[in-house]
């Protein structure tokens, strides 16, 4: 599996991500006025200080979104996945914020689900919420991680004409029909150099990844594989830039990826 590299190099074990504007299209009319904001792999570290930590979450909180959606991966030991919803409970979007769980995620799900209460974050694992909107409806659902939890798509959503969305970690096909699926995981392939990553290489082949970052259209449903932000194993990201995004809901087919300068406070290093 290849993908285009970008023009990014990063050394430390956490730099703060682009924002990138995404237009999905094909939305019905409720869902055009919304904006979500949508991050995954955050990996944080003891070492990532609280200036760094306090510089991504005013950059969330700047966005004024609708939703926040989560797609796994919040940090590399469950003391520093407190923190970090800790400081995340400073957002809190009119429409309330969602998470999926991730493979690093490894911290009892009862106690990761009172951590993500406490911050206004609902943990859907394969579970799915309703959210009534004027004219119609928005069901998001979030599924188990395909590395060491036991994900279930199937008849996660109803049979009503809501705009369905999906939240994966992994980019795995869903046994289900949604209209959009967020997924992280593959950091971009966080080391792509030529166009080469470990998943060039054969790297999680088993899992039959659907793509390594970026915007598709699969099998009637969009989807969106996030960059993400932290790293695993080496500080270092070649080529795969970190990076949160915006989504916003138009009428037309078109979709479209729009990365916006990086903010002049931008934190590099460890």
């Amino acid at each position: 599996m290849r993908t285009a590299p970008d023009h990014n190099l990063h050394i430390g074990f956490f730099p703060q991500p682009r924002l990138v504007r995404v237009a999905i299209g094909g939305a019905p009319a409720h869902m055009r006025p919304l904006r979500a904001l949508f991050l995954s792999d955050v990996h944080l570290r003891r070492c990532v200080g609280d200036a760094q930590l306090e510089a991504l979450i005013e950059q969330l909180a700047a966005q004024n979104a609708s939703l926040l959606l989560l797609g796994g991966d919040y940090a590399e030991a469950p003391e520093q996945c407190l923190r970090f919803f800790r400081a995340l409970g400073r957002v809190r979007p009119p429409l309330g914020s969602y998470a999926a769980v991730g493979n690093n995620d490894r911290m009892p799900v009862d106690a990761l689900r009172e951590a993500m209460a406490a911050a206004g974050v609902v943990l859907l694992k394969n579970e799915c919420r309703r959210l009534a909107l004027p004219g119609g409806a928005l069901e998001i659902a979030g599924c188990d991680d395909h590395k060491y939890g036991a994900p279930r798509t199937r008849g996660l959503f109803s049979d009503s004409d809501a705009y369905r969305i999906l939240l994966s970690h992994f980019p795995c096909a869903p046994d289900c029909a949604c209209d959009l699926m967020l997924s992280g995981h593959t950091h971009a392939g966080q080391c792509n150099l030529l166009g080469l990553t470990p998943y060039s290489l054969g790297f999680e082949h088993r899992y039959h990844l659907l793509a390594l970052r970026g915007l598709h259209r699969r099998d009637g449903m969009r989807l969106l594989v996030g960059n993400g932000i932290g790293v695993s194993r080496a500080p270092l990201r070649v080529g795969a830039e970190a990076q949160i995004y915006l989504l916003e809901f138009g009428a037309g087919a078109a979709d479209a990826l729009q990365p916006e300068a990086l903010p002049t406070s931008s934190i590099s290093g460890k």
